[in-house]
């Protein structure tokens, strides 16, 4: 191997870290967000509702798919969820049929006929269905199961990928680019 990279592998390898702790920085920070809001929207206050559901909905949507890039071998339920603590795993699981069973609970029972988007319980039981996941991988990449130098380094460029994505696809919709569905009055 060639000297420079030599000194540049140790760099690389803390950038991973760095990356990797930042998203699970990121992630819980989303997490705690979707949870006091949907304590908040729970309690009445729907004004919540119309200033942080959508963009809460499509944050977590965007730190789900570069934290998916992160898992190990795509089996999310034998790699990381079981390498995480009964603890996490339990509550991962609460949170993720809470926010299954939100959204028809409240259709079939609270609906007024508006769009499902203007449901409070779907847009903010949407996202903690989509948070407790990554919560899992990443506590399991940190903590949980070692993983190697070279490993984690690959699973880095996944998830870079993945972002690099994500973003260009949000920047090309937002430029106009991509075609926008009609909301209906």
């Amino acid at each position: 191997m060639p000297e420079s990279l030599e000194v540049m592998e140790p760099m690389i390898t803390r950038f991973c870290g760095f990356y990797v702790r930042c998203l699970f920085a990121v992630e819980l920070l989303l997490f705690a967000l979707s949870l006091f809001l949907n304590v908040g929207v729970l309690l009445g206050a729907n004004r919540l509702l119309a200033e942080y559901g959508e963009p809460l909905l499509y944050c977590a949507f965007v730190v789900l798919v570069p934290v998916c890039g992160l898992a190990k071998e795509r089996n999310v339920w034998k790699n990381e969820f079981k390498s995480c603590p009964r603890w996490l795993r339990i509550a991962a699981l609460i949170f993720m049929i809470y926010g299954i069973v939100a959204v028809p609970v409240q259709t079939m029972l609270f609906s007024d006929g508006g769009p499902l988007e203007a449901q409070p319980l779907f847009v903010f039981g949407a996202p903690l269905f989509l948070e407790s996941m990554p919560l899992c991988i990443l506590y399991s990449l940190l903590w949980a199961s070692p993983v190697s130098a070279t490993e984690l380094v690959k699973r880095v460029r996944i998830s870079l990928i993945a972002l690099v994505v994500c973003a260009t696809v949000i920047i090309a919709a937002r430029l106009g680019y991509l075609p926008h569905r009609s909301r209906q009055e």
